[in-house]
């Protein structure tokens, strides 16, 4: 008994000699200081094969109405796949108000504010200064195709243009619900 005691004394002593006063268990596990802004900062995400999408989708609260009635939209994006950074986590924009209808559920023109956070630590704040949407028809179904162009304004890669293209799904049988999402798959993702 008196070795296993000797050893213990002694391990302790080794402890406290290594590891720093300060040291407790507060500081487990703390994450670190976020790196600078990277003004090179490039991505480029685009649909190709292998599964590999970006997706993106638009939550509706409540859902477009048959009359069309005013909604709370909060976009939110998943990209994977990308040369410059191999993904970005989801991210949404604060919720903004439309009168949306089950046949037009995205006003024709509009602009948008979203924060991208991206596996390598960096983050970009893009304006969307022109975001358009129109119709397109395939067979019965109508799918609503969204072009965007904005700048980067703050985070990695400030002033660079941002260009996104996205094919959404008609709502559907999300019509006149409480809240319904209605998804769409990007071609393309860029800032350059």
């Amino acid at each position: 008994m008196r070795r296993i005691s000797t050893a213990l004394t002694v391990l302790a002593v080794t402890a406290a000699t290594l590891l720093p006063a300060t040291a407790g268990a507060a500081d487990i596990g703390s994450p670190g200081v976020a790196a600078d802004p990277n003004p090179n900062f490039a991505v480029d995400c685009a649909t190709v094969g292998n599964g590999v999408k970006q997706t993106e989708s638009w939550l509706f609260k409540p859902a477009p109405g048959t009359d069309g009635r005013s909604v709370s939209a909060t976009h939110r994006t998943s990209y994977s796949g990308c040369t410059g950074s191999a993904k970005s986590t989801l991210t949404q924009n604060a919720p903004v108000t439309w009168t949306s209808s089950c046949t037009d559920p995205f006003p024709d023109s509009t602009t948008e504010t979203i924060t991208y956070t991206w596996d390598t630590g960096d983050t970009t704040t893009v304006n969307f200064d022109k975001v358009t949407t129109a119709k397109e028809a395939d067979g019965n179904t109508i799918r609503f195709r969204q072009q965007s162009k904005g700048t980067v304004t703050d985070g990695s890669g400030v002033g660079k243009t941002v260009t996104r293209n996205t094919l959404f799904d008609p709502v559907g049988s999300g019509c006149d619900k409480d809240s319904t999402e209605v998804f769409g798959v990007t071609a393309d993702f860029a800032i350059s």
